[in-house]
């Protein structure tokens, strides 16, 4: 599946609140298509640059502040979530320990499907991340290759310096999210078979359920966010195809440097299809390129 269609089926399967917190794709590849080409000739516009980069720049700030505002509020609810914790444990009056009975009191449940759901928000923020840079290189490719300039690899450099591709603090979030998941709920150790993910391949995707006994439901309020997580993974391996090539500007080498800091519970980094060296491929640019506007 090229692309563009992969960004847009992870659009529509996303949480609805964060679809306008996406790159423009599709509008930006319209408006791509119809500036006139080069071929060699005639040079563009000198302020043709100037234009394209203001609106890079509006979607990269875009990019910025619901990356550290999601990253904020994780740390707040995981630190409300560690003291609900320590809480319960004070009442179980067994040296700060979950007793057998608390263990599967409706409280402790429920602090299960807050744990579930928080961390199933950063993995789709991490995937967030990776998909928006993704787009962005996709779409300095085509600029470049519409007008002879040589936008790509300036930008792309500025791209990766940002907060939203700046994911060592998520990644350190997720690991100690999984860390109380394990010490506190030991026998939480298989995945959740549920309605709502029967229909999804097995092989080569994981979930955030995987941390999660198959006693404790997840919760209809939990559902989307667990198949929000799924396609954005899936969207992430469609952008991994093996290859022989590796360059510092690949896909593969940008998330496996993503990926150092993973903890691999629940992200796809550590899953069969990912153990591959990956980069993506220009042909499938070119193809996109070569098709007439949508």
């Amino acid at each position: 599946m090229k692309f563009g269609k992969e960004f847009t089926t992870h659009l529509e399967e996303t949480l609805p609140e964060w679809r306008d917190k996406y790159l423009c794709y599709k509008p930006l590849k319209k408006l791509l298509k119809n500036l006139p080409p080069t071929d060699g000739g005639d040079n563009p516009p000198p302020h043709l640059q100037d234009w394209f980069v203001r609106i890079l720049n509006e979607e990269l700030d875009k990019f910025n502040d619901f990356y550290v505002d999601k990253e904020e509020e994780f740390i707040i609810r995981l630190q409300e979530l560690k003291e609900w914790i320590e809480r319960v444990k004070e009442k179980s009056g067994k040296d700060g320990v979950l007793t057998k009975d608390s263990e599967f009191s409706d409280e402790v449940m429920g602090i299960r499907k807050d744990f579930v759901a928080i961390h199933g928000e950063m993995v789709l923020l991490k995937n967030y991340s990776s998909l928006n840079f993704a787009g962005l290189v996709k779409i300095l490719k085509k600029f470049d290759k519409r007008t002879g300039r040589l936008l790509r690899l300036p930008f792309t450099q500025l791209a990766l310096d940002q907060p939203f591709f700046t994911t060592e603090p998520l990644n350190r979030l997720v690991c100690e999210c999984e860390e109380n998941l394990e010490l506190l709920f030991p026998l939480e150790a298989e995945v959740v078979e549920s309605d709502a993910t029967a229909e999804e391949p097995k092989r080569g995707t994981t979930s955030y359920a995987t941390n999660v006994s198959p006693a404790l439901p997840l919760g209809e309020e939990n559902v989307d966010i667990y198949r929000s997580t799924l396609a954005a993974i899936k969207a992430i391996q469609g952008l991994k195809k093996a290859s022989s090539t590796y360059n510092p500007l690949s896909f593969s080498y940008i998330f496996g440097n993503q990926d150092n800091d993973s903890t691999g519970a629940i992200t796809a980094e550590n899953s069969d299809s990912d153990q591959s060296v990956a980069s993506q491929s220009d042909k499938e640019t070119d193809q996109e390129d070569s098709h007439p506007p949508e």
